[in-house]
């Protein structure tokens, strides 16, 4: 009896974690640009940031992304030069920051997505009094700055955080 009880709560205990773990995707076009694997949990809207391409949320789980890109030839025109997708990334993370508190940065990580560079960091910040957790992406192409930035509550960033990885690094054009 004590050991199917023991075999009971294993298995209640391990649910959790292992519908985390098992999140489906769904590959979304976007435009005739890029294409980025979305959670199934997620779904399409046009509420978050008016300047992105492509918009998921699930307002349950506190799960948001939203990408942003910037043509190359376009920011040329306007003298606006980056050197790599690290020079792009410190171009805009103070601006996108200035509305939070409490800010704390991971320092940038260097990746490869396909053949494109990256650059990838977490930020941690109070906004609206709420604790927030960013999970930001600038991707490099021949062509365009993509900026992927997904967000959650802070307390859900542990359960979040595969998928966001897995999403970020679906991404191609």
């Amino acid at each position: 009896m004590k050991k199917l009880f023991t075999i009971f709560i294993m298995v209640i205990l391990l649910i959790p974690i292992l519908s985390v773990a098992q999140s489906k995707f769904n590959e979304i076009k976007v435009g005739h640009t890029y294409y980025l694997n979305i959670p199934d949990y997620m779904t399409a809207t046009t509420e978050l940031n008016k300047s992105a391409s492509l918009q998921y949320q699930n307002t349950l789980k506190e799960a948001y992304v939203i990408v942003i890109e910037d043509n190359k030839a376009q920011l040329d025109s306007l003298g606006m030069r980056f050197t790599d997708p690290q020079d792009f990334y410190d171009g805009f993370i103070t601006d996108f920051t200035s509305g939070l508190e409490n800010k704390k940065f991971t320092g940038t990580k260097r990746i490869k997505i396909g053949p494109n560079s990256a650059v990838q960091a977490e930020v941690s910040a109070m906004f609206d009094g709420n604790p927030i957790w960013y999970f930001i992406t600038v991707v490099e192409s021949p062509t365009h700055f993509y900026k992927i930035i997904s967000w959650t509550l802070e307390e859900n960033k542990n359960k979040l955080k595969p998928d966001y990885v897995k999403m970020v690094n679906s991404f191609h054009e």
